[in-house]
């Protein structure tokens, strides 16, 4: 890592470490269910309107 992103290797370690002696667990989630795609790709009508469910979003109109 870079001297500017030494903060990520050290969230890297932390958190390969938390992983390594169990207190974390990690768990597949399929692309279809992740919810935080509503952040960060345009996704068609369907898929947004199954994540704005997921998240609790509700229209107030």
């Amino acid at each position: 890592f870079h001297e500017r992103t030494r903060h990520i290797e050290i969230d890297c370690h932390f958190i390969r470490d938390k992983i390594q002696d169990g207190s974390i667990v990690t768990e597949y989630v399929p692309l279809a269910e992740q919810v935080a795609d509503v952040f960060t790709k345009p996704l068609g009508k369907k898929s947004f309107l199954t994540m704005k469910r997921k998240l609790g979003v509700l229209d107030i109109h």
